[in-house]
């Protein structure tokens, strides 16, 4: 059985790998205030990131404030989401999230987590990748890419994404905390693969227990 203190030395060493492997590792979703990512994120959700960002590069012209996007007319923005898959759901969570935002917190997307909880829309994952991307604190998002990893590196054994956090943040330093999902995301989407990982051509093949690795 490893130990805590051996899974942090072996998690310094796969994040040191990855690093290497993938420079670019960074959040897909494009953004420039804590509003955008909280609104991207929620159109993220089973949505693709490009996608999300096609949209959202005119959108965010238009909608510059939480107010904005309260009072738009919810037929406008139905038309201006369509494409997003149901857009009718996240266009009336990503306007209850700003009514919630402009009624407590002054129009600002708050910088703590309990706070970010109470809005529609914002569950633990999302919460944690705002306040990790938007605001520089040492949060841990658990999106597909992180748990899958996660689990076959055997940093956890748990399934329930808040679950596979918490045996996260007792690992990770604090400091490569927000980097250590980029990387994650990264390897996920180029090398580590839900149906066919190519463990021939992945950095960190010696460091990983997984059972099921693939060969050349």
């Amino acid at each position: 059985m490893e130990s805590l203190a051996e899974k942090r030395a072996r998690v310094r060493q796969v994040i040191a790998a990855l690093r290497k492997a993938h420079p670019d590792a960074r959040l897909a979703l494009n953004f420039a205030t804590p509003l955008e990512l909280m609104i991207a994120l929620i159109l993220a959700a089973r949505a693709r990131d490009d996608l999300v960002n096609g949209v959202t590069a005119e959108l965010f012209k238009q909608y510059r404030t939480a107010a904005d996007w309260a009072n738009a007319r919810p037929e406008q923005l139905h038309a201006q989401l369509r494409t997003i898959n149901f857009y009718r759901n996240k266009t009336r969570a990503i306007q209850n999230a700003c009514r919630v935002l402009v009624d407590r917190f002054g129009g600002q997307v708050p910088d703590k987590l309990e706070d970010l909880l109470t809005l529609p829309g914002v569950g633990r994952k999302t919460a944690n990748i705002i306040l990790g991307n938007a605001f520089g604190q040492p949060a841990i998002g658990v999106d597909t890419h992180v748990g899958r990893l996660a689990q076959r590196l055997g940093f956890t054994r748990k399934t329930d994404p808040d679950d596979i956090e918490a045996d996260l943040v007792q690992i990770v330093p604090p400091k490569d905390a927000v980097k250590f999902c980029h990387l994650l995301q990264f390897h996920g989407r180029r090398v580590c693969q839900a149906q066919r990982p190519n463990c021939p051509q992945c950095v960190v093949r010696k460091l990983c227990p997984f059972p099921k690795k693939t060969k050349a």
